[in-house]
């Protein structure tokens, strides 16, 4: 983030950090590339593509309870590997 002054104007400009993983990455079958800001972002853009590309896949995940040990390893994976991701330049 910077802050650029002209005069008596100040102009924040604020750098966007957007990370790119595929389908499979986030655990899908397909290697589409899905972009976005935040890990909850990438998230809902993961489901969205599973609901149009794997609806399968996106019917059995929606069904699976939240505290499953099959969905919590998939989150620490998901956050760990989010993290890793490298940010686009």
């Amino acid at each position: 983030m910077s802050v650029v002054s002209w005069g008596f104007y100040f102009v924040h400009v604020t750098r966007i950090r957007m990370k790119t993983m595929t389908c499979r990455e986030l655990g899908g079958m397909c290697d589409t590339g899905l972009t976005a800001e935040t890990s909850d972002e990438m998230m809902m853009k993961g489901m969205a593509h599973l609901e149009e590309a794997h609806p399968e896949m996106a019917e059995s995940i929606k069904a699976m309870p939240k505290d499953d040990p099959a969905m919590l390893e998939w989150s620490q994976k998901f956050m760990a590997d989010w993290a890793s991701a490298p940010e686009m330049s």
